[in-house]
């Protein structure tokens, strides 16, 4: 019993070890969305929520605040928003500079 319990691991063995590591396949490529893609995604996804009008989009830059006026659509492409306003004006913005998306007035300043 012993006799053939030893030669069915060794020939489990040797089959395992004949295996090719790599058979060969097609190469496989994961790609992680970054965290402005992400960010990205976010906004647009939240935009399409909104059901009042008009939406503002409020964004920060280099201690400059914008207010973006009557937002009609928002993209999300790759790590940047494309923003279009009513006009038909288009805005390529970083989402890290978006401070709000909203359908509230913001506050003017006193």
């Amino acid at each position: 019993m012993k006799a053939i319990a030893s030669l069915l691991f060794l020939a489990a063995a040797a089959t395992s070890l004949g295996q090719p590591v790599n058979q060969g396949g097609p190469p496989v490529t994961v790609r992680v969305a970054t965290e402005v893609e992400e960010l990205a995604r976010g906004y647009a996804a939240a935009f399409a929520t909104i059901t009042r009008t008009p939406v503002y989009l409020i964004h920060s830059r280099d201690d400059t605040t914008t207010v973006l006026i009557s937002i009609k659509s928002v993209k999300a492409s790759d790590g940047v928003l494309i923003v279009q306003d009513e006009k038909g004006l288009t805005y390529v913005i970083n989402p890290r500079d978006v401070v709000m998306i909203t359908d509230a007035p913001p506050k003017k300043d006193s």
